[in-house]
């Protein structure tokens, strides 16, 4: 009954809320490594208005859908609940394609998602609840009918016309200078917090560098990232060897982890992105459920050090192998149970800099079993992420927790105390990311059991008020069979 999982995720909100919070929540400074990332299309999120759906079909996987700014900002809820802080949202220039790519002119947004007064809304409305919106900007291969195409004095910035694209020359200065300033206009016209570079091929590290600088010149913070490997100076690094050791590892159970130990603080925390085919689609290959797939990779994204980032529909398990199947319409009739996961797990990483930026210390990594310390002066944290089919054990020693120290599990509930040699056993099921905080030992945990109490009262309250209703509902039945 809605009542009683109501009931049942007040009481696990409750006990992670105090259990994070007793040391303070700091104030978060402008880094990226505070950050989480959603990403998607603007066309394929939510229609909110239909007054710019022209010659929309969204039985077509090749056309506009007629998803827009305002639609993105009706959702934004959502998106936030989840605990993420940035969302990117492609491209949004005037275009040919749904995805935002072959891009006609930068002079103009595109008109299927909405006016710049639609947009400036969507950006107020986001920095009104503490959110930030990236905008994607390709460098390269735009529609053959861009404006630039069409201009004779810029012929020479062309190298090629293919599939319908022209490809610039970008060692040229001329078209370097062209993308900076077009870029910083949009930028100083429109808030935006940040901008996803893409298209980088051909790019000279050195331009990029400008560009990079040139929007940091804008507004701080101005984040700039790109899903392509680069030696530019990204606020944060995308590897896409670890992408997919990542996605290696969390496709099944027992498999190599790895990827959790080269996980660091620079880099991007992902499973697949809006041009890789999608997790949910590599876990049904190997007949596991994806739901939990999805939930063990978040977990542990959570809980590292570096950006987490996450392809839209991942919170409903879309599927997708190819572009057109991965960049399905959001259906928002959701899986309850796995966004009330990654937000739990959100929570945890938001009201911690421990786990946003702290140290990390692995003390166990093999075949999918992998348990590390997250520390800093003011909190430690262990996190066991039991990707395997078993349930796994582990005995750590008290010089890597401290003396006269209790471990509190934020989601299975345990509280672990040392055993007679000194040691904490801490013992989990299988397919569970369990999020241990250090505190000192007090014996009794009264904040838990005032949660458990007053949760005790809330499923008590609830089954007299179902009684009652019964008993009423009883006595209306006979006087009708009396009357």
């Amino acid at each position: 009954m809605k009542v009683t999982r109501w009931i049942i995720s007040g009481l696990l909100m409750s006990t992670v809320f105090l259990a994070t919070t007793q040391v303070g929540k700091a104030e978060i400074n402008n880094s990226i490594h505070n950050e989480s990332i959603y990403d998607l299309y603007v066309d394929r999120y939510f229609n909110k208005v239909g007054t710019n759906d022209y010659d929309t079909n969204p039985k077509d996987p090749n056309a506009f859908a007629g998803g827009d700014f305002l639609g993105v900002m009706e959702k934004m809820t959502h998106i936030k609940d989840m605990g993420f802080t940035i969302i990117s949202i492609g491209p949004v220039f005037a275009t040919e394609s749904y995805d935002g790519k072959r891009i006609l002119d930068f002079n103009e947004l595109e008109r299927h998602f909405g006016t710049p007064e639609e947009f400036n809304e969507l950006l107020d409305k986001s920095h009104e609840q503490n959110m930030k919106i990236m905008v994607e900007f390709p460098l390269n291969n735009y529609s053959q009918n861009h404006i630039w195409a069409t201009d004779t004095d810029k012929s020479e910035w062309i190298l090629s016309k293919e599939d319908s694209q022209i490809q610039l020359d970008l060692t040229n200065n001329d078209v370097q200078q062209a993308l900076i300033d077009t870029i910083v206009n949009f930028a100083e016209t429109y808030q935006i917090d940040g901008v996803k570079l893409s298209e980088l091929e051909g790019a000279p590290t050195s331009f990029i560098n400008d560009v990079i600088a040139a929007l940091k010149e804008v507004r701080d913070p101005m984040y700039v990232i790109a899903l392509e490997e680069s030696e530019a100076d990204f606020d944060v690094d995308y590897s896409e060897q670890l992408m997919l050791d990542f996605r290696e590892t969390f496709k099944n159970t027992d498999l190599p982890s790895d990827s959790i130990s080269l996980a660091n603080e620079n880099n991007l925390l992902m499973v697949d992105h809006l041009l890789t085919e999608r997790i949910t689609y590599y876990s049904a290959l190997e007949n596991k459920f994806p739901p939990t797939r999805i939930k063990m990779a978040m977990g542990t994204f959570l809980t590292l050090p570096g950006v987490p980032y996450m392809t839209y529909g991942t919170e409903i398990a879309m599927n997708g192998q190819t572009a057109q199947d991965s960049h399905q319409i959001m259906n928002f009739r959701v899986d309850e149970e796995l966004i009330e996961y990654i937000k739990d797990m959100a929570s945890i990483r938001s009201n911690s800099e421990t786990m946003r930026t702290g140290e990390i210390e692995l003390l166990e990594n093999k075949d999918g079993y992998a348990v590390y310390k997250r520390f800093s002066d003011e909190e430690t944290f262990i996190i066991v992420v039991n990707n395997t089919g078993v349930t796994q054990r582990i005995d750590i020693d008290s010089e890597e927790i401290g003396d006269d120290k209790e471990l509190r599990g934020l989601f299975e509930s345990d509280i672990i105390r040392a055993t007679a040699d000194g040691s904490y056993r801490l013992v989990l099921d299988r397919e569970i990311v369990e999020v241990y905080q250090v505190k000192d030992d007090n014996g009794l945990n009264g904040a838990y059991i005032a949660a458990m109490a007053v949760a005790y009262l809330l499923f008590m309250l609830f089954l007299i008020i179902v009684w009652r209703k019964g008993k009423q509902r009883r006595a209306d039945e006979e006087q009708k069979v009396k009357n």
